[in-house]
């Protein structure tokens, strides 16, 4: 089981985007476990947001067009 102290995000980090991140995750793992039908010990929520915070999951922006004039 997780302890709630190690869900807490590091300091400078923002909580939103980890929450997106985190969520976009747990659609991935919930995806995965159900094509390959193995299944994840614990919420797949929590799994997420541990993998957020430990830094597992890349998390990038892409870069939009230039605005056409």
């Amino acid at each position: 089981m997780t302890k709630l102290a190690s869900l807490i995000p590091p300091p400078g980090s923002n909580k939103y985007e980890l929450a997106i991140v985190a969520a976009r995750e747990a659609r991935r793992l919930n995806d995965w476990t159900r094509r390959t039908g193995e299944t994840i010990t614990g919420k797949v929520t929590t799994a997420a947001l541990e993998r957020t915070l430990r830094g597992e999951v890349p998390s990038f922006y892409e870069d939009s067009p230039p605005p056409q004039q």
